[in-house]
């Protein structure tokens, strides 16, 4: 009687221990998962960003060279107006 008392202590003490061990492992790789997603996340809006940013600045730099290719034209076109 007493052995089987003392298996049945055992057996909830190791499926308690089990169970805590089995818990900690899920968490940790939920965390592990979670940190795992956010830098993926942030690399993401980063490489975005950068991205927007050079189209921006590409967008711009055409513009500027279309401007100085329509005043040189138009100067140009000013000064043979002018000497003929």
């Amino acid at each position: 009687m007493f052995l089987k008392i003392i298996i049945i202590i055992i057996t909830i003490i190791t499926i308690i221990i089990f169970n805590i061990i089995i818990t900690i492992i899920i968490i940790i790789i939920i965390i592990i998962i979670t940190i795992i997603i956010t830098i993926i996340i942030t690399t993401i809006t980063i490489i975005i960003t950068i991205i927007i940013i050079i189209i921006i600045i590409i967008i711009i730099i055409i513009i500027i060279t279309i401007i100085i290719i329509i005043i040189i034209i138009i100067t140009t076109i000013t000064i043979i107006i002018i000497f003929v």
